[in-house]
């Protein structure tokens, strides 16, 4: 069942949003009096076709967006020198007809949002949460940092009205770290701080260290081959109990596995919005931890190790070459007491490996291999008609000024590539685990989002996409005779060749956020 919903996601959302910009297309070349030869729902031979006038409109076996034929649209081909012609046409009809396809990509994200503006969705909150890990340690969240506390509702940053967590994102991530003015709701009163975002170094964007806040555990990544997959458990379920006792934070969730090692566990969880049990038992693992380690290669410099592959360590032990300031060890137990009776003071930990001087610890506990992070609180948005008309105006117009600073960063190099820069493989996933996690509506805005940036992409002045041919066809305009055909030919040799590799590029990059490929080169 989950296969096939991401199947039909990814095919509705890119198929749709193809579609409308072909139709955008084709609609346009009607108004300017240009003909279309073929209008194609798929790609491939159509196996329904039915001629209306000059156009054959098929369906073909593959409804997995579509084209628009134009007659003379081919410059290699003998035209009749008819006015219904693409390129007989004047070239101020060519832009129309061109520039009619992403502007019906906007004009249908404006229609989505508009809709679910009046029907009403859920977003992620506007209160925040501050884990703890952000209050101390390297890194220190720039929201605590300014007095900020998690439970405080985030209502405006820099005089702009914050409904959700969406909105603080879009406010923050491209502020280049410029300080915010941020109002917040605490207990019923409004304060407002001023907050200094810093840069997320792994993608290349601003944050002020606030998560959404939420009382449900979310699976955020559940590992291959250990208890929690072997149990079923997959990522984007929801923790709602365990054993019965509800479970409203990761630190419960962690602290319970923890404690219950060789123990079958009930957890109830729930994927797709139905509950299901299922029955867990947590592994024993063993660690040892040697925090405030001296390199002598690295002078001044206390790190951090850990290892959980204590068979090398119990061999030694064995074998005799472990000690600890000295004194040789004779088990694991013998091991763990002498620890704990120096809880607090650097030893000296002697191994085959090498040796090692610092604060040392032994853990054993209760594992299932998941990483854990908060489920968001949702909350409902829906507007009367004047202000989500508005809305479904501001919001686009929002988002596209987002992506044109995005992709100015990427150009720039500001913005990791990697991280960022997503293809259709990464879509179609998005699309799957927005439909299965988060319903009709989250996919509905999804959709709008995509044929918004499919307009934006389309505009681009790169060579063989729309923008291009609006840039080639005002010059024409402009001059009164078009570019010289074979500079164009070149120019667009060179456009294609770059957008194969750039396509070539996308779609490793995609696979490579999955785990099966990542194990091809590990």
């Amino acid at each position: 069942m989950a296969t096939l919903i991401y199947i039909l996601a990814a095919v509705v959302l890119l198929g749709l949003c193809i579609f409308v910009h072909e139709l955008g297309h084709l609609l346009g070349g009607m108004m300017v009096g240009i003909k279309a030869r073929v209008f194609s729902i798929g790609y491939g031979k159509g196996f329904i076709k039915k001629r209306i006038g000059d156009t054959t409109y098929q369906l073909t076996l593959i409804p997995f967006g579509g084209y628009c034929q134009f007659y003379g649209d081919d410059p290699s081909e003998e035209r009749k020198g008819e006015s219904y012609e693409f390129l007989t046409a004047h070239p101020v009809k060519r832009i129309v007809t061109v520039i009619m396809g992403p502007l019906f990509n906007l004009l249908f994200g404006i229609l989505l949002f508009f809709m679910m503006n009046m029907i009403g969705y859920d977003v992620e909150t506007n209160r925040i949460h501050i884990p703890d890990y952000f209050t101390r340690g390297e890194y220190v969240s720039p929201a605590y940092e300014s007095g900020m506390r998690s439970g405080d509702a985030i209502v405006g940053i820099n005089g702009k009205r914050i409904a959700s967590f969406q909105d603080i994102q879009n406010s923050i991530v491209f502020s280049d770290g410029r300080p915010a003015m941020v109002r917040v709701l605490r207990d019923g009163r409004e304060m407002e701080f001023a907050v200094a975002p810093k840069r997320f170094s792994e993608k290349g964007y601003y944050t002020i260290g606030v998560m959404p806040y939420g009382e449900r555990v979310l699976v955020a990544r559940s590992l291959e081959k250990d208890a929690a997959e072997e149990a079923g458990i997959r990522q984007y379920d929801e923790v709602k109990a365990i054993d019965g006792r509800p479970v409203k934070t990761p630190a419960e969730f962690t602290a319970h596995i923890r404690a219950n090692a060789g123990r079958k566990l009930h957890l109830l969880i729930v994927r797709g919005g139905r509950e299901m049990e299922l029955p867990v038992t947590p592994r024993l693992k063993e660690t040892i931890t040697i925090r405030e380690f001296e390199d002598a290669r690295f002078k001044g410099e206390r790190m951090e190790l850990s290892t959980d592959k204590l068979d090398l360590v119990k061999n030694g032990i064995a074998s005799g070459s472990v000690k600890i300031n000295g004194e040789r060890v004779a088990s694991i137990a013998d091991l763990q007491r002498r620890l704990e009776r120096n809880k607090g003071q650097r030893v000296r930990l002697e191994t085959a490996g090498g040796t090692y001087a610092g604060l040392v610890s032994y853990e054993k506990f209760g594992f299932i291999g998941v990483e854990t992070g908060i489920a968001p609180e949702m909350v409902p948005l829906r507007f009367g008609l004047a202000e989500g008309f508005a809305k479904s105006l501001i919001d686009p117009f929002d988002f596209i000024v987002l992506n044109i600073k995005g992709i100015g960063k990427l150009f720039s190099g500001e913005l990791d590539v990697r991280q960022n820069l997503s293809g259709p493989i990464r879509i179609a996933k998005i699309a799957g685990d927005t439909a299965y996690y988060r319903g009709v509506s989250a996919f509905i805005i999804l959709m709008a989002k995509i044929s918004i940036i499919l307009m934006v992409m389309n505009l681009l002045p790169i060579p063989a996409v729309d923008g291009s041919f609006i840039l080639f066809f005002t010059y024409e305009a402009i001059k009164g005779s078009p570019i010289n055909q074979k500079v164009l030919e070149k120019i667009q040799f060179v456009g294609i060749a770059l957008l194969i590799i750039l396509g070539v590029f996308v779609i490793f990059n995609d696979l490579s956020f999955f785990p099966f490929f990542q194990k091809l080169f590990q």
